[in-house]
């Protein structure tokens, strides 16, 4: 009698642990669904109104679902309001048809409902208008780009004599020029390069004709940020007026000629090139001057001559360029007046003394 109760006993306590197994198990929580991994790629970056823009969210990635089960809708104007339903396509296709910043709003869901949304932008140019001009003074032909409202030189200017890197340019009524390491080739396909006062003809008004063809002038800083406006990532302004970029205004990487740099330190660096197919400069007509003080009171007023800049993202010793906006500030650093500041004394953000050669591009007088 006391082995089958111990038989039942056992009996009794198997089914009961089989039960509470099964209660346990059917109230337990089911397993954490996290939220998928949204990844957005967008080419190209910037356009114009009649660009089709790829937008690509299939590297998108699910700790629980396979990327099948990945859907995804968008919000084409991030106005709130979907302009697709969720479909399993993560890649989509889309023309804008108005110029400006378009800021585009993804929603990407896996198949539990899960859901994370991400917002990326484009810039949409106006359509380019693409012609000629030809200079009456030498009969040389250029492209040119009809960009916001005004005529753009789509080459940097080739006129003039061309000097020796180690013949200062003078204020004597003849246009003068260098070319990169003396080349003419580069000459050719870069352009001149010349001193601010030499492109401006010793003139410092703004949007003087310089040596620009009749009827057109050196663009001031206002009329290079309307065309390229200094709120805009670098990377938009790379693609679109670089080397052969939709924009038509094809800024080449043409580097630069130094006359002189002279450092912090008091060192001095004369009469060289550099940056070839890395970056390039082009010059405003635009200077300002600036008041320095030192710690010890010294004053030194220092003159402004500003360019604009463009740099080869592509290459890897040019790290920083994708976190810049607008194209790049640079320009000639003169002091002019007072006494100079003392460089010991001043700190890191010293003025500096340097000069250079940059290319020039024209645009229409209006």
């Amino acid at each position: 009698m006391t082995s089958i109760l111990k038989v039942y006993s056992i009996t009794i306590n198997y089914y009961l642990s089989v039960l509470i197994g099964i209660i346990a198990f059917g109230c337990s929580d089911e397993p954490l669904n996290t939220a998928p991994k949204a990844k957005l790629e967008i080419f190209p970056f910037a356009g114009d109104t009649t660009t089709i823009f790829t937008f690509d969210a299939s590297n998108s990635s699910d700790n629980e679902d396979i990327k099948e089960k990945l859907s995804v809708r968008w919000d084409w104007n991030d106005d709130g309001i979907w302009d697709t339903s969720f479909q399993s396509e993560l890649k989509a296709l889309f023309r804008f048809t108005t110029k400006g910043m378009k800021y585009i709003k993804m929603e990407l869901s896996d198949s539990r409902g899960s859901t994370v949304i991400l917002t990326d932008s484009v810039r949409v140019f106006a359509i380019p208008i693409i012609g000629t001009m030809v200079d009456p003074r030498d009969g040389e032909l250029y492209q040119t780009v009809f960009l916001e409202g005004t005529w753009w030189m789509a080459e940097s200017i080739r006129y003039g004599l061309v000097v020796p890197f180690d013949s200062l340019q003078k204020n004597n009524g003849i246009v003068e020029a260098y070319t990169y390491n003396n080349d003419l080739k580069n000459f050719n396909e870069y352009g001149g390069m010349y001193s601010w006062f030499e492109a401006m003809q010793y003139n410092d008004t703004e949007k003087a004709q310089g040596i620009c063809p009749p009827g057109w002038h050196i663009p001031s800083f206002d009329e290079w940020s309307t065309i390229a406006p200094f709120n805009l990532p670098y990377l938009f302004l790379y693609y679109y007026y670089g080397p052969g970029g939709p924009g038509g205004l094809n800024l080449k990487y043409g580097g630069s000629y130094t006359f002189i740099w002279e450092t912090r330190g008091g060192e001095k660096y004369e009469r060289y090139f550099g940056d070839i197919n890395l970056r390039a400069e082009f010059w405003t007509s635009t200077n300002k001057k600036e008041k320095y003080e030192d710690f010890a009171g010294n004053i030194a007023f220092q003159r402004w001559n500003i360019s604009i800049g463009i740099e080869n993202v592509l290459n890897d010793s040019l790290p920083d360029t994708f976190d810049n906006f607008g194209l790049i500030l640079g320009g000639d650093e003169i002091h002019l007046s007072g006494k100079i500041v003392a460089y010991d004394r001043f700190g890191s953000s010293h003025p500096t003394n340097s000069r250079y050669a940059h290319y020039v591009r024209c645009t229409q007088n209006q």
